[in-house]
């Protein structure tokens, strides 16, 4: 016997196997919030929907096995549909490897059990919702959508080149079409003429914007692709989305950090309030950035970086079996299992494995000057940067699946929480090696002062006048005391007080999801 029909029959068990739908009430809220079901992104198809009205069309007169009937055909739709409300209708640990969310453990029947006992199935079926902004926001993205037409006559935009202002091209009757059809242009008048103008440059800054794309009214390959999505494809990707974020967690605890890896964000949120929003740097899509619940655990100042396999094995190998000076110009030790230095000279292939490769604590370190720890089985973490660079592209899908942080001391100073022992200030001195030398200086002005002191009193004292050491950035671990999760979310779709916002989906996932949920 499958789960489906143990689950049936452990409801009637616990019902004395007698009737529960008597109430026209109850069935006019099940049979409702299965015909809205199409507002979450679901098919009321799926929950028999036809079936259950021709039922109810007719319950009066139906004989006492199509009465038993109906009830169970009323208990099998609700449970499917409190379990796809609740945790959506796919699993996904089932359809990806880089997923680890936590599982979510509902009971449909204890839900449905006390949405009936208690009068209140419609508050009941509502509470399964995800009650996130987001989630809200998706379906009133959803809503929007199906206001417009279905395109008929626009066409797709099949260009190579890049348009600029001010220029003339063969596709800019099409644009300015989809960019009216969309509300990004408003005037019609000048819809087949070629030129590109000064109104149709500031309504393809509005979509610009509206894609997450930089606005410039430069017209190029992400643009492009943005225009090319029709009604049906852009409410597709809304459904998949509505999909995920019934897999997220309903608690995401009162302080908490939760990315969006699409739109390469990261908010800190607190009693609700948003306290910090940076950009981020995220996995591309060979090494994408997996999606995870976590709890921050401490932050690593002057952190070395201990480079992970697959870094070693698709980056460093290949390289230093061409040029072992690989090693020095990414600042690599070679240490060995006696935690002594490998002449890179003596490096072989073949031992490769045998040894662990470190960067030192600097600026050039790839963590840059900080590392936040969270418990994950994909070895990623939040961190700092030496390539300050990427933060000013538009396309940020660029590390090697960990998160990199826009303003990381100052997320640092927020997470420690701490202005008399962690100011930013003191943050900042503590991960400047330029700091360390001017104190260095001044100490050794202080112990110069002092000798010429002395051998003025004793011209004939012998001083010893060895030098300081060298300072050196080490790796200072605080360990985080506030409870402080972390959700590393993926979602492209959402709108803004009535505006629709998009972001390219850069790793390819909301088709595969809709054809999936679909089949």
């Amino acid at each position: 016997m499958n789960t489906h029909n143990n689950l049936l029959i452990d409801f009637y068990r616990k019902n004395n196997f007698e009737l529960v739908w008597n109430s026209k009430s109850d069935r006019d809220i099940l049979i409702q919030e299965i015909a809205n079901s199409e507002n979450e992104g679901l098919e009321p198809k799926d929950y028999n929907l036809e079936a259950l009205l021709n039922f109810e069309g007719k319950r009066e007169t139906l004989s006492d096995s199509l009465i038993i009937n109906y009830d169970i055909a009323l208990t099998l739709s609700a449970q499917k549909l409190i379990s796809h409300l609740s945790k959506g209708k796919l699993n996904p640990k089932k359809l990806y490897r880089n997923w680890d969310l936590d599982d979510k453990n509902i009971s449909e029947n204890l839900l449905l059990n006390d949405g009936l006992k208690s009068g209140n199935l419609k508050a009941t079926l509502e509470n399964c919702k995800p009650n996130h902004w987001v989630y809200k926001k998706l379906k009133s993205c959803l809503k929007l959508l199906k206001k417009y037409p279905v395109e008929k006559t626009i066409g797709l935009i099949n260009l190579k080149e890049k348009i600029v202002p001010n220029t003339k091209n063969s596709y800019i009757p099409i644009i300015k079409k989809r960019l009216n059809y969309w509300g990004d242009l408003k005037e019609k008048d000048t819809i087949l003429s070629t030129f590109y103008n000064t109104k149709t440059q500031e309504a393809v800054k509005l979509f610009q914007a509206r894609h997450g794309l930089k606005p410039d009214a430069i017209i190029g390959k992400s643009t492009i692709e943005a225009l090319n999505f029709s009604r049906n494809q852009r409410i597709e990707q809304v459904i998949a989305n509505l999909e995920r974020w019934r897999w997220y967690s309903q608690n995401l605890g009162e302080n908490y950090l939760l990315i969006n890896i699409p739109n390469y964000s990261i908010v800190a949120v607190k009693n609700n309030d948003t306290i910090l929003t940076q950009k981020i740097v995220v996995g591309r899509e060979t090494r994408m950035t997996p999606i995870l619940d976590s709890k921050l655990s401490n932050i690593n100042l002057n952190p070395n970086w201990t480079v992970p396999p697959t870094i070693l094995r698709e980056d460093i190998y290949p390289e230093a079996t061409k040029n072992h000076n690989i090693f020095k110009k990414k600042g690599l030790l070679i240490i060995d299992r006696n935690n002594e230095e490998i002449n890179p000279k003596d490096w072989k292939i073949n031992e490769a494995y045998l040894y662990k490769y470190v960067q030192k604590p600097s600026r050039n370190n790839s963590l840059g000057s900080m590392k936040i720890n969270f418990p994950n089985r994909f070895s990623v973490y939040l961190h700092d940067t030496n390539h300050r660079d990427y933060f000013d592209y538009t396309f940020r899908s660029l590390s090697s699946g960990c998160v990199r942080l826009e303003k990381p001391l100052e997320m640092a100073t927020y997470i420690l929480n701490d202005s008399l022992k962690w100011p930013l200030q003191k943050i900042k001195d503590t991960t400047d090696i330029v700091y360390y030398n001017k104190l260095q200086r001044k100490k050794q002005l202080e112990i110069n002062i002092k000798n010429s002191k002395l051998l003025a009193k004793n011209p004939l004292l012998k001083i010893d006048t060895k030098p300081l050491q060298k300072p050196e950035l080490k790796t200072i671990v605080v360990k985080i005391k506030e409870p402080i999760y972390l959700h590393l979310w993926y979602w492209t779709a959402w709108e803004n007080k009535g505006i629709l916002q998009f972001r390219e989906d850069i790793y390819c996932l909301d088709a595969d999801l809709y054809s999936k949920l679909k089949n």
